[in-house]
């Protein structure tokens, strides 16, 4: 039987390497993952080596040139950016061991360059010593040689440049990469988007003021580009595999898409494959609010249509193989680039291969795996894939099962859900709880809310578990009680009953109605047409955009200084302000603690300490939630094992739930 994504299964011939499918892991690595060493430690290895059992090409992040230690965690994205010392021989082991271990499932091992600040480009300067006199019909001894490392600096302005640096900035890369092939890579990935890196620079009129050969016009400014790729495809030979990553177009006033087919059918001459990237790297890491699944696939199709001899992929949103699989047969592009698709799923390809592309789990696209929020550590984490960051030590992490066990979960949430497939997949039978005709738990608003498209994806991906899973049954409009799981005698029972909406203590609170964030969402229609939002966390500026987008007038009160203050910081922030701004019937109050809420006005006190009022026709408070912690220890003593889970021990976050789901399975 043929494969049923036979065109993103199909191998391609890429020069005179193979791949195996169509799927590359893009050119990605959770922060902080790598630790201070300057070879690739083993978390690292074993995160690479989850992701070429599937992918074609396994990209790693790697070469910062000499930025390690520089910057503090939360200064800058570079964190996953790790510094391997290509010129030190006991790193290149360990370089060596990296592509090994991808080699092992028959992928392409590729390292990817990217210069990030304070990064300077090295290059090798010899120095050659005396050989020492010899006896006549001796042998003479080799020449003794070393080197020093010349760096020059990466991050100046194209016109501060003189001719001759330029001339050792290519050489640069073209030593680098010559030094990844004699280690056993098959491809190096030169990073050439968002005018990041100085050949990037020089393309783009916005960043090249240069006013000789090298600026100015579009032939001029592609000559620098050009030549890097010509210095590294001298050094490296033709049995190696060269791919830029490229903004198809710049941002305003810069380069268009044309120019960009104009460059690239120069580039081909040199290189094999490029990696198609949005004009800006927030964008590239498209979210919820882009209601677009893959928003650049056409952008990608228009430059396929006019470079012939290259072989094109873009990135962008990539995760469901009916739409890669028909971007493919479609001929809009080669090859599929995908990171988040390997993060949130690193069986992706086999569940493919195994007609199991159901239990694919939808990413969140709630980019966490770029760091949580500016008041955490920036470390990597997946709100779907509990196991980031744990590839190499889940086995002393999971307990052994001894006998499959019977299981009660109280609560059909995300948390309860999830930790039920696990109990599953570990060959439990499993009995959910729920007490409303419905699951979903706190995630049931996804429904209801135009950006929260991915949330729900991920939430009926879940529900659709429950229903094929033969050892998990689901009673629904079922209130448990600790008498009625007495009765059934099970070896386990996990208490996972939620929390409800917090109320704070504001004078006269108790007097009004008041509506909770889940009221907004799931019905707006119950309010008025002017509210007023109580608190502006992340879900208090979610419910109003949606409030807004349902033509209500809504003003949030905030007592911190800014809106969703703990939102991810890297390539979401960003995208929610620009989504803020965009529903211009929302406004916000900041630095204003609620003094006081009277029938149909909210009092603020504002951050000179003056009295304010807003009127208003409804009120919704969106303050935290409440853990019904008591009520969860109430199942406590009816079963040999109790565990409480998710938002009854604190409220928690989807990826907080899902990873307290998977450290719950796999102990039991």
């Amino acid at each position: 039987m043929e494969p049923k994504f036979k065109n993103l299964m199909k191998p391609l011939k890429v020069g005179n390497f193979i791949f195996k499918n169509r799927l590359v892991a893009a050119n990605s690595l959770p922060h902080f993952l790598q630790g201070p060493e300057r070879y690739p430690a083993d978390s690292v290895i074993a995160h690479y080596e989850r992701k070429a059992k599937g992918a074609a090409v396994t990209t790693c992040m790697g070469i910062n040139n000499f930025s390690a230690g520089q910057q503090m965690p939360m200064d800058a994205d570079f964190s996953h950016f790790p510094d391997y010392d290509l010129y030190d021989t006991n790193c290149q082991n360990y370089l060596m061991q990296l592509a090994d271990a991808i080699h092992y499932y028959d992928s392409i091992a590729c390292m990817g360059i990217f210069v990030g600040p304070p990064s300077c480009y090295p290059i090798m300067k010899w120095e050659i010593g005396e050989v020492p006199p010899v006896k006549p019909g001796e042998m003479a001894p080799p020449a003794p040689r070393h080197f020093t490392i010349e760096k020059v600096p990466a991050h100046n302005a194209p016109h501060e440049y003189s001719k001759e640096d330029l001339e050792k900035v290519c050489t640069s890369y073209a030593e680098q990469a010559e030094i990844l092939k004699m280690l056993g890579y098959d491809m190096v990935s030169i990073h050439m988007c968002y005018r990041a890196n100085l050949p990037s620079k020089f393309f783009s009129p916005l960043s090249n003021q240069r006013d000789d050969d090298l600026g100015g016009s579009l032939e001029n400014r592609m000559k620098f580009p050009l030549e890097v790729l010509k210095k590294v495809r001298e050094r490296v030979g033709k049995n190696f595999l060269i791919e830029i990553l490229w903004s198809f177009e710049d941002e305003e006033g810069g380069y268009s898409i044309d120019d960009s087919v104009t460059f690239l059918n120069e580039a081909k001459k040199y290189i094999d494959l490029v990696q198609l990237r949005a004009k800006n790297v927030d964008d590239a890491h498209p979210t919820g609010f882009e209601l677009k699944e893959v928003p650049f696939l056409d952008k990608a199709a228009y430059i396929k249509e006019r470079v012939d001899g290259l072989v094109i992929g873009s990135v962008g949103g990539y995760h469901y193989p009916e739409t890669c699989d028909k971007a493919i047969a479609d001929g809009k592009v080669d090859l599929i680039y995908a990171a988040r698709a390997f993060v949130s799923n690193p069986d992706y390809v086999k569940c493919i291969t195994e007609g199991r592309e159901d239990d694919i789990v939808p990413c969140l696209r709630c980019n966490k795996c770029h760091g949580r929020g500016p008041n955490d550590p920036f470390v990597s984490v997946c709100s779907v894939n509990p196991t980031i960051g744990l590839e190499h030590k889940l086995d002393r992490l999971s307990t052994p099962v001894d006998k499959i066990k019977n299981v009660a979960i109280v609560g059909g949430g995300p948390a309860g859900m999830r930790c039920a497939i696990f109990l599953d997949e570990r060959g439990h039978k499993v009995t959910i709880y729920e007490k409303s005709d419905a699951l979903g738990g706190a995630i049931k608003h996804s429904d209801y809310v135009s950006f929260k498209w991915t949330l729900k994806d991920y939430k009926n991906y879940l529900i659709h578990q429950m229903d094929k899973r033969e050892n998990i049954t689901v009673k629904l409009n079922t209130t448990a009680t600790p008498e009625l799981l007495a009765k059934e005698n099970y070896d386990v029972i996990i208490s996972s009953i939620g929390a409800v909406p917090a109320v704070p203590p504001v004078k006269g609170i108790d007097t009004v109605e008041i509506h909770s964030a889940n009221d907004a969402f799931v019905d707006p229609d119950s309010l008025g047409h002017k509210v007023v939002v109580i608190g502006g966390g992340e879900v208090g500026v979610e419910a109003a955009m949606h409030l807004e987008e349902k033509g209500h007038e809504v003003t949030v009160i905030e007592m911190r200084d800014s809106l969703a203050a703990d939102s991810t910081m890297i390539h979401y922030r960003e995208m929610l302000e620009a989504s803020w701004e965009a529903h211009k019937g929302c406004d916000a109050l900041l630095g204003c603690p609620v003094s006081e809420v009277k029938p149909g006005q909210v009092c603020y006190t504002d951050k000179d300490g003056n009295p304010g009022a807003v009127d208003c026709d409804s009120i919704v408070v969106s303050a935290g939630m409440r853990a019904l912690t008591d009520e969860a220890l109430s199942f406590y003593g009816i079963a040999q094992e109790f565990y409480t889970l998710g938002d009854c021990k604190r409220p928690a976050t989807v990826q907080q739930a899902t990873r307290a789901a998977y450290a719950v399975a796999s102990r039991i």
